[in-house]
């Protein structure tokens, strides 16, 4: 069945009506993306002919410790991959947000490079220490921010930029609304909804064991260790570290509650009032992915130190639960998207749903 391009017809109510939309950053998101691949392929060349900094492999010293996937990385080649991803990167983009090329095949490489190149931007190249100085500039410490952890985090910006970049491109070569994604004459909700609920169960279940450890550490109860030895400092910290994911735990709960639709009665002012979608979705989203990241690094570590010896029934507490992290970040992430799906309402750009 034909399906007629919602994005054409409502090009001109968008031409006409500059408010901000979700459609109006993806829109501009392809042209970013170019700009950050020529400027990272530039970088990446720079490293290739020996230029110094190279932030991975060789030039990170921490980058075994903390998970990388890169650790064995040598300058010169990775600095080549880099620039050749970079300067075709720069290529694909100003093509998808331009519309250059039409033939079907162009469409399929052009989603299979831009995915994938966001996922490795995303996932594949940040590791462990994404989280770990996140949580930490929480407590206001910033000592372990450091070269390798700068260009990670231009590695997340640039993974954004693609994804957005693929999914403005995806839903306007589909002739889906390039603000919400709907196609017209399909006002059902999505199947993807109806996860939500056991999405969100299993990551509040995911979120317990770290925090559990760390706050019978806190207490001074030897959990998983051999013994605790620690200043008020110290305990302050691990009760910080341990109440984090207890009181994720209890925000997610509100992803299939009442009151994570409407602000309860102890919000004062603001009870009774409809809770924003993206004020749940994206502080869900950004922690999703910092799990993500951060349990697909560490998991392998641990599963080699359960096989080697190296964790035991002595001291499982101090690594055992972040085996958790990879399932509790995807888990998240599937339930943040079912209550993302659930709630939004009717168009405002192309008018469908409701």
């Amino acid at each position: 069945m034909d399906v007629k391009p919602v994005q054409i017809l409502s090009e001109g109510k968008w031409k006409r009506r500059r408010t901000f939309r979700l459609s109006n950053w993806l829109r501009h998101a392809g042209a970013a993306a170019a700009v950050w691949s020529f400027l990272y392929g530039i970088i990446g060349l720079y490293w290739a002919i020996g230029g110094a900094g190279f932030p991975f492999g060789e030039g990170d010293s921490r980058g075994v410790m903390m998970g990388s996937f890169l650790s064995n990385l040598k300058a010169d080649v990775g600095g080549l991959a880099f620039a050749i991803i970079g300067f075709t990167g720069t290529f694909v983009a100003l093509a998808m947000n331009h519309s250059l090329i039409q033939q079907k095949w162009w469409r399929v490489f052009f989603l299979t490079f831009s995915w994938t190149l966001c996922v490795i931007l995303l996932v594949v190249i940040p590791d462990t220490r994404v989280l770990q100085n996140f949580v930490y500039a929480l407590m206001f410490y910033f000592e372990l921010f450091d070269w390798p952890v700068l260009q990670q985090l231009l590695c997340i910006v640039g993974g954004i930029l693609w994804g957005a970049t693929a999914l403005f491109y995806q839903r306007r070569s589909a002739g889906a609304c390039v603000d919400c994604g709907r196609i017209e004459g399909d006002t059902n909700k999505t199947k993807l909804t109806k996860w939500g609920k056991w999405s969100t169960l299993i990551a509040v279940i995911m979120a317990l064991p770290y925090g559990i450890v760390r706050l019978a550490w806190a207490a001074g109860l030897p959990l998983g260790t051999p013994e605790i030895d620690m200043t008020l400092t110290g305990r302050l910290v691990e009760a910080f570290l341990g109440g984090l994911p207890i009181m994720g735990a209890i925000l997610t709960l509100g992803l299939i509650q009442k009151w994570g639709e409407v602000f309860p009665r102890w919000c004062l002012i603001i009870a009774g009032k409809r809770v924003p979608i993206w004020f749940a979705v994206i502080p869900a989203a950004i922690a999703s992915i910092l799990l993500t990241i951060a349990g697909l690094k560490v998991s392998p570590v641990i599963i080699m130190g359960i096989l080697d010896g190296s964790i035991n029934s002595a001291n499982w507490g101090e690594l055992l639960p972040a085996l958790s992290w990879f399932f509790w970040g995807v888990s998240l992430g599937a339930a943040t998207l079912s209550y993302y799906l659930r709630r939004r309402s009717q168009c405002r750009y192309c008018g469908i749903g409701g």
